[in-house]
């Protein structure tokens, strides 16, 4: 067997950390970023349920009865609830972003717990804390590798994430130091998954997988299985393979000093594609408003984006809906079209609309170096710059520098329990008796009465969609 995980090693430390964490060292604001991260989460996993990808995972794996909630209605065993919930969550990429690792965090965390967390029974306020501790350790994790993990090509939802929800499960579970470390151990050892998902079902597919693969470990580790006791820092560990760029150790370090999910923040989307679109969406809706004509004026748009933007929209000429959630020509000919783009602009009839198709073949896209500084990185990493010329010779053109949803242009509490009420309408759910999202947003873990996870089962349960054709 191997010897315990090293204290002073990353695993040991994140570790220590994450047993010692107390709910009163928390700050009250930290609590209240990771309640939006849970309502916002929790909103677009019930419309995941909407979608025939999340229909076929449930057929394949909700076979056996459990006592954990799951999306569409029903319960399943952990394991399967954890893989539904994870995928449901991601499957509309509609879920928050975090910019330390360019990652969706709260979409593999947060399924991990949820299916946990009705198996072993806890209260409110352990299992928030159980989710701000694992998504502060993803995002440290993130913040010490660096975004050349991502540019290298992996993708760093499964990779950072997994470590995360390993530990939120872990603390949920209530283990000890030393089963922990074992935890994080062989998380860390098993992480990995390439970008090359993208625009396919494996991405939300895998992140359900990666948040089932956390709740594995945890329990492992509560049997008693240990893991490498440098997992990081070994030669042939996580940092030698998954990271070609100096890491910054010194990152642990602020571990509780500086919380991430308020510094940087999160994005909260307004549209159900894939971040480095939004800033572009509202651009062109903006400019196509102030300019008083429609899309039949428009003679070509240009689009400079950065480096980051350009090598996540892999798609420019989609063939279907999941190829359209990574395409810049498609979601900016629906914002020029229609002033947005929702999940109704996520079927097959949408996509292949003709006015769609002929906008899009007018769409041009380049990687603008002024745009892909490493001060721009940090200040816009999503930025885009439009231009749109008229059929008559006039011309619009302006610069998005962050969407609103971003850290820097939050989404208020109202608009997020909007987009959390839009999608459960989207999925046929109405509002439930006696569960109240504001309660959530407002009293989850903090005060008697507030629905807490029980309400979260509820919400689950009254989804009973059972359809597999996707969005009308």
């Amino acid at each position: 067997m191997s010897m315990a995980p090293d204290p002073t090693g990353l695993v040991g430390r994140f570790a220590h950390w994450n047993v010692a964490l107390n709910h009163d060292t928390i700050p009250p604001e930290v609590r209240r970023a990771a309640r939006r991260a849970l309502v916002d989460t929790l909103g677009v996993m019930v419309a995941g349920a909407r979608h025939p990808t999340v229909a076929a995972v449930r057929t394949a794996f909700a076979t056996a009865r459990g006592a954990s909630s799951i999306t569409g209605g029903g319960l399943a065993g952990v394991q399967a609830a954890a893989l539904i919930n994870g995928t449901a969550a991601h499957v509309w990429d509609f879920d928050d972003t975090s910019y330390t690792g360019i990652m969706h965090g709260s979409a593999v965390v947060f399924p991990a717990l949820l299916a946990a967390v009705q198996d072993c029974q806890v209260d409110d306020a352990t299992l928030l804390n159980a989710f701000v501790a694992g998504s502060e350790i993803a995002y440290t994790l993130a913040d010490i590798t660096g975004h050349g993990h991502y540019f290298q090509g992996w993708w760093s939802t499964g990779t950072f994430g997994l470590v995360g929800a390993t530990a939120g499960v872990a603390r949920l579970l209530a283990l000890s130091t030393g089963q922990t470390a074992h935890a994080l151990a062989m998380a860390a050892a098993a992480a990995g998954g390439g970008r090359v998902v993208m625009g396919t079902d494996a991405k939300p597919f895998l992140v359900g997988e990666t948040a089932r693969r956390a709740v594995d470990f945890a329990q492992a580790a509560g049997a008693g299985i240990r893991g490498p006791a440098m997992a990081f820092e070994d030669p042939r560990g996580f940092f030698a393979l998954l990271s070609q760029s100096e890491r910054d150790l010194s990152q642990a370090d602020t571990l509780g000093r500086r919380w991430r999910l308020i510094e940087p923040g999160l994005l909260f989307k307004q549209y159900p594609v894939c971040s480095a679109a939004q800033a572009a969406i509202e651009q062109t809706a903006l400019l196509m408003s102030e300019s008083g004509l429609n899309a039949g004026d428009i003679g070509g748009i240009r689009c400079e984006i950065p480096e980051l933007v350009a090598i996540s929209l892999v798609h420019d000429d989609p063939q279907n809906v999941q190829e359209a959630q990574f395409s810049l020509p498609y979601a900016v000919a629906c914002a020029a079209l229609d002033g947005t783009v929702g999940l109704q602009h996520l079927t097959e009839t949408a996509l292949h609309r003709p006015e769609v198709r002929a906008l899009m073949a007018r769409i041009d896209a380049d990687v603008a170096e002024d745009l892909s500084t490493g001060h721009m990185r940090r200040q816009y990493p999503e930025c885009a710059r439009i231009v749109i010329e008229f059929c008559d010779g006039t011309r619009s053109e302006g610069f998005c520098g962050a969407a609103y949803g971003m850290p820097s242009r939050p989404m208020s509490d109202q608009d997020l329990l909007a987009k959390f009420e839009r999608c459960l309408a989207f999925s046929g759910v109405s509002r439930c008796s006696n569960v109240a999202p504001e309660d959530l947003l407002l009293g989850l873990g903090e005060r008697p009465g507030s629905g807490g996870f029980n309400a979260i089962a509820r919400i689950l349960e009254s989804n009973r969609y059972q359809g597999s054709e996707g969005p009308p």
